[in-house]
């Protein structure tokens, strides 16, 4: 259990550092990759993968 809430804690940061609200280099990152069709897309795809983190790390906290 502490090996899943440290992974999912992980990848929380690794989601988070890069976006800045002057920079986010992440959606950029996203965005150049190809496999999003414009940019409205991998923000879409991007807010929901850091709102789901976000949400299972609190879930395996409580559980």
């Amino acid at each position: 259990m502490c090996r899943k809430r440290f992974l999912i804690g992980l990848i929380l940061i690794i989601l988070l550092i890069p976006q800045t609200p002057n920079q986010n280099y992440l959606l950029t990152d996203f965005n150049e990759s190809g496999l999003f069709n414009n940019y409205l897309e991998s923000i879409k795809i991007l807010n929901k993968l850091t709102i789901g983190t976000i949400i299972l790390f609190f879930i395996s906290v409580l559980l």
